[in-house]
């Protein structure tokens, strides 16, 4: 092929990639036809028919393509094991019937015998001219249901296979990381089972060798706007496409499954990697709405162009969020009755002066007392990035009361400030000031960059892998030794901290920071700051010079990063004060040990250490 003719090939990708809504006045009304079991959804350029009995999306179709698995629709589904549920068996309306949009509505009454007391009302809705399916549900606890709570809490949607043995869509597209072809349906149904259940190891194929598990993937959500599956070959995607994060919990950090071999999935109670439950108690009436959000799908490109123009569909649902065609004004306020936050953020440490405020993570929840933004999910939380100079702006924030909340890559800790109260229009925060505190005046060291993942250390980039942590015996030594100033955090110190495997068992692994000192205070004590981006199962040992000063559980453990392919679950900040009468002029070492040792399980991911002088 000659130079003009890949240029041509090239534009033609571009031309024919589907991307934006199609202009109203060129597409056909949305058009619905029900019978006795199923509701179909049509506008010309999709068609999706869903299962009332089941509240399931079990075809939808765009052209000639078919996105939905006839052995796995799209449904939603809350609960595990015992407390297993779907939305099935649920009262169906139309919600709303123009030309433009239809909205059906399929609603599950709590009964006592199910596990979680609340009602679930799935919507589905199509929109003139739209290259897929609008979703959004609603969870009621009215004040006479009992005490409940709600932890795995999701939508599935199935990717449908050519034939035995190929997929639709054989890429997956979640980041810059992970970027390749899935095993084949032929490759998965040979593949062998490992000793975790969610793992299967690959026996051929263009993996074979590698591992397969759903945890490859697991993303940020307020890193993205969209996550799917896409083909090279048939120049097709399907995605999850976000307008909005403001209905997942804990925060802008937290972290779930997103894409998968054959499946797509979206974790509203972000229940893995230490998530916290929705907590329900009798006598309080609750309800949230979950979405909306698109089932997007595309066609005319390569996996890269699709998954381009999945990135500018979400553009365009965020400027188009809130959704004026959603109709419940109380439970989702309109544009006209919310309010935005706008201020500007300025970070004064002490110790490093020139550090800025730009990309600083700002937002508003709504925490129990005592609680925190990383442990709630009764209501919605709004956050954004801070711009060069540290000014930010929150947009449509639903009225309320909240605690404003700040952390920032290179520093420590986090700024809040409660009471924070949002009306409809502009809300001017002014400046916030966000003073480190300081109990020292000079640092003697700095192992990593605060920024609550452990990314920048050894492994950090292929965390994803499964079993890594059994590589570790066999590539670092027992005990790892870090030289300040000679050693390098990207080879020298691991993203991650548990057993070392000796003969078949897990022992001991202590990790030794060898620093020197020109001189040591008279008195006082110097501080020890020990940042995690993890911890699950975990107690620190700390020794100075030979001397343990302090054995601990790290604060926000939980989570199960290692074993979930995680580079961080809930951060937690510890202090300890060391007696300069440990330290001592020349070399000095600290010991760090994880002292309990329970297989692969047991661990903990620095985020961040760093040992102030007085």
């Amino acid at each position: 092929m000659n130079s003009f003719s890949l240029v041509v090939t090239a534009l033609l990708a571009g031309v024919l990639c589907c991307s934006a809504t199609a202009p109203a006045a060129e597409a056909p009304p949305v058009a619905i036809r029900e019978d006795a079991r199923n509701v179909t959804l049509s506008n010309g350029r999709i068609t999706a028919v869903i299962s009332k009995s089941a509240s399931t999306i079990t075809s939808m179709k765009m052209g000639e393509h078919e996105l939905v698995s006839p052995r796995k629709p799209v449904y939603y589904s809350m609960g595990g094991g015992k407390s297993y549920r779907q939305p099935t068996g649920a009262a169906f309306r139309i919600v709303k019937q123009t030309p433009e949009l239809v909205d059906v509505a399929f609603l599950q009454k709590w009964k006592p015998g199910l596990a979680q007391a609340v009602d679930i009302e799935v919507h589905y809705a199509l929109k003139r001219g739209e290259s897929g399916v609008h979703t959004y549900a609603i969870l009621s606890h009215p004040a006479d249901y009992p005490d409940s709570s709600v932890g795995e809490w999701r939508m599935v949607w199935g990717m449908p296979a050519k034939n035995d043995r190929e997929w639709l869509m054989e890429k997956i597209r979640v980041d810059s990381l992970r970027d390749w072809e899935m095993p084949s349906p032929a490759d998965l149904a040979k593949a062998k089972p490992t000793g975790i259940k969610e793992i299967v190891q690959i026996t051929s194929g263009t993996r074979a060798g590698r591992f397969d598990c759903k945890y490859d993937f697991n993303l940020e959500y307020y890193s993205v706007g969209c996550w799917g599956h896409a083909s090279d070959r048939n120049q097709v995607g399907a995605w999850i496409v976000l307008g909005s994060h403001e209905f997942f919990n804990d925060g802008p950090m937290k972290q779930d499954l997103s894409s998968a071999s054959s499946l797509i999935h979206i974790h509203f109670g972000m229940n893995h990697f230490g998530g916290s439950s929705t907590r329900l108690k009798a006598g309080e009436a609750w309800s949230k709405i979950y979405g909306p959000f698109l089932l997007y799908g595309n066609e005319g490109g390569n996996a890269d162009a699709l998954w381009k123009d999945a990135r500018a569909k979400a553009a365009s649902e965020r400027r188009l969020w809130p959704h004026a065609w959603v109709g419940d004004a109380a439970l989702y306020p309109p544009a006209a009755a919310r309010g935005s936050v706008r201020g500007r953020l300025v970070i004064k440490d002490p110790l490093k002066p020139a550090l800025s405020s730009a990309g600083a993570w700002v937002g508003l929840a709504q925490p129990r007392p005592g609680g925190n933004f990383q442990n709630e999910s009764n209501a919605y939380q709004y956050w954004t990035k801070a711009d060069a100079k540290g000014q930010f702006e929150i947009p449509h924030v639903r009225p309320g009361t909240y605690t404003l909340t700040a952390f920032c890559n290179g520093v420590v800790g986090e700024f809040e400030q409660a009471g924070a109260v949002v009306k409809p229009g502009v809300n001017p925060a002014g400046e916030l000031v966000w003073n480190v505190p300081r109990a020292g005046r000079s640092l003697a060291w700095e192992i990593g960059v605060p920024d609550r993942r452990a990314a920048e250390f050894r492994g950090g980039g292929t965390y994803f892998q499964s079993y890594a942590w059994t590589r570790f015996s066999s590539e670092l030594p027992n005990p790892l030794i870090y030289q300040i100033g000679r050693s390098d955090p990207a080879k020298d110190w691991n993203y991650v901290q548990g057993g070392w495997q000796k003969n078949d068992k897990a022992v001991q692994w202590p990790w030794e920071i060898r620093f020197p000192l020109a001189r040591v205070p008279a008195s006082g004590n110097a501080r020890l700051i020990l940042a995690f981006a993890s911890s699950d199962r975990a107690r620190v040992e700390v020794a100075v010079n030979g001397q343990r000063i302090s054995s601990f559980l790290p604060p926000s453990g939980g989570g199960n990063a290692l074993i979930r392919q995680g580079i961080h679950a809930k951060y937690g900040l510890t202090n300890l004060d060391v007696p300069v009468s440990l330290l001592k002029e020349g070399g000095n070492v600290i010991t760090l040990t994880e002292s309990r040792v329970a297989g692969a399980f047991s661990h903990v991911m620095y985020d961040y250490l760093a040992l102030e002088m007085p």
